[in-house]
């Protein structure tokens, strides 16, 4: 008798197994979305020293150390701008031009910046090869453009560091230290709280791969990964939300939410004013410098493929509950373009531009051409209203984000492209308008800025104005070296970051007089 009791408990214990192997399966399945409303923060520890002129916040979440040292002797005397910056490029068609009383002139060097002079920077290069600077670049320098709200300046330093900086003066407010690198997150803004993603550009790509089979992630190994929240005035850090992977792309705001993704296809709701988790998505991509959007209620979102199947996808959640608006596949994108580039909407379009397959065959990349396309779909069902290709160029994808993010204004769309220049196209039918010159020698990627019918384009170590109505150059200003930075306008300055982790503020009348 006893031995048919054990037997029935062994059964009941193997099927209680089963079903909870099962159970486990079904709430990690692809393409879910789970509600839940709890808050990673589990310790707060904070000490303060007040200095002569500055104070120095030592905090712990978690256990995690974050350092930040604030001058307030340096706050701007009036504030300027919007009161919150959202998203990327502070507009959901990617176009950040501040209306203010500002002119101003100013350079401020970061932390970890290259030295003015690059002869010895180029002598390395030349040595090592150029993937050396590339990834040289990617642990030290800055990957996106600044932002601005209420008469700051803020920038996220791929060598860790979060800034505040004065509009008028460039003089620095505070810097805030993180146990690791930033990468492809714009500091954004809302009611007092700065929110920037951690976890910087620098993985195994193998890591992304893996997510396909639920044995990896991008990030694994590389650091701290999460989303941080700290004083938009002080640097103060208040929360983090940790995650296994990491935080690249810009997240975006709406009703005091922030949406936001990361390198294993998760998309989370948090609330910004406690940091509590109301929902996670899951799709099986990988989100890399795929910023996201907006649109009536839906957050639309980018990501790369994982092995072995190529899901790379436009993605659309409802924000209200996390739940799936509509998937637009991209099987034909190569390697990590769905996930890198930025996105446009306007006016009910989508708009997005990839490398996309040409010909060859896998698995080796060497035997792979691809060429630059450009997508346009509706922004609330996300059915494909048009595809078409960019150039005639191919090419071999490279070890570079394979994005290249439009901007619209207007109804223009203004895509960089493949060629090196830019081209104006009609959003509704895809009709070129004009082609500029070449710009660049190699790929043109960053959103072009439009300001009082001008075009201010990043284009390799200047800054190139074009004439909005026929892609003419007006001006070209050379500077530092601008990676895929969109620059922002304040009033009548440029503001821009370099990929040599400098920041710097132009009067638009002196790049004019570069013509």
């Amino acid at each position: 008798m006893k031995d048919v009791k054990g037997s029935i408990m062994v059964l009941i214990l193997i099927v209680l197994i089963i079903f909870a192997g099962v159970a486990g399966y079904l709430a990690g399945k692809s393409n879910s979305s789970s509600t839940v409303t709890t808050s990673t923060i589990t310790t707060t520890t904070t000490k303060t020293v007040i200095q002569s002129n500055f104070t120095t916040y030592q905090v712990y979440l978690d256990g995690i150390e974050f350092t930040d040292i604030f001058y307030p002797q340096n706050l701007p005397n009036v504030s300027i701008g919007p009161s919150n910056y959202t998203m990327f490029g502070m507009t959901p068609n990617r176009d950040p031009v501040i209306h203010a009383n500002l002119t101003a002139r100013w350079t401020t060097p970061l932390i970890g910046n290259f030295e003015q002079n690059m002869t010895l920077w180029n002598q390395i290069v030349k040595e090592l090869g150029k993937s050396f600077g590339s990834a040289y670049r990617q642990a030290t320098g800055i990957a996106v453009g600044p932002t601005e709200a209420n008469g700051i300046v803020y920038v996220a330093s791929d060598a860790g560091w979060v800034y505040g900086i004065n509009v008028f003066n460039g003089k620095i407010i505070f810097e805030l230290n993180t146990p690791g690198t930033l990468s492809m997150w714009e500091p954004l803004v809302w009611k007092g709280i700065g929110l920037v993603g951690l976890g910087g550009a620098m993985f195994d790509y193998q890591q992304g791969a893996l997510n396909g089979f639920g044995g990896g992630h991008r990030g694994q190994y590389t650091g701290i990964n999460g989303l941080l929240a700290f004083n938009a005035t002080s640097g103060k850090p208040l929360w983090l939300v940790l995650t296994r992977a990491q935080a690249m792309p810009t997240g975006v705001i709406a009703n005091g939410v922030v949406y936001w993704d990361t390198g294993d296809g998760s998309i989370y709701a948090t609330n910004i004013s406690n940091g509590k988790t109301l929902w996670v998505y899951h799709y099986d991509g990988s989100g890399n410098m795929a910023s996201l959007d907006y649109y009536n209620g839906i957050v639309i979102a980018g990501f790369s493929q994982t092995y072995p199947t190529n899901m790379s996808a436009i993605v659309g959640v409802y924000a209200e509950n996390g739940s799936p608006a509509y998937i637009i596949k991209l099987p034909f994108a190569t390697t990590s373009s769905a996930g890198d580039a930025v996105m446009a909407v306007w006016n009910g379009y989508i708009v997005d531009g990839i490398l996309g397959f040409q010909n060859g065959h896998s698995p080796l990349l060497s035997h792979i051409s691809s060429r630059e396309v450009m997508i346009v779909a509706n922004a609330t069902t996300g059915q494909i209203i048009y595809m078409m290709n960019i150039t005639n160029i191919t090419t071999h994808p490279s070890d570079t984000n394979n994005g290249f993010n439009p901007a619209i204004i207007n109804g223009i769309i203004y895509q960089p492209t493949i060629a090196g220049n830019l081209m104006a196209i009609n959003i509704t039918n895809g009709k070129i308008l004009w082609e500029s010159p070449q710009l660049t020698k190699g790929w043109l990627q960053p959103q072009p800025t439009y300001y009082n019918g001008m075009l201010f384009v990043p284009a390799g170590n200047a800054i190139a104005v074009l004439n909005a109505s026929n892609g003419q150059i007006i001006a070209l200003y050379h500077t530092q070296l601008i990676m895929r930075q969109q620059l922002i306008i304040v009033g009548n300055t440029v503001i821009e970051t370099s990929g040599t982790n400098w920041v710097f503020a132009i009067p638009i009348s002196q790049i004019l007089e570069n013509r």
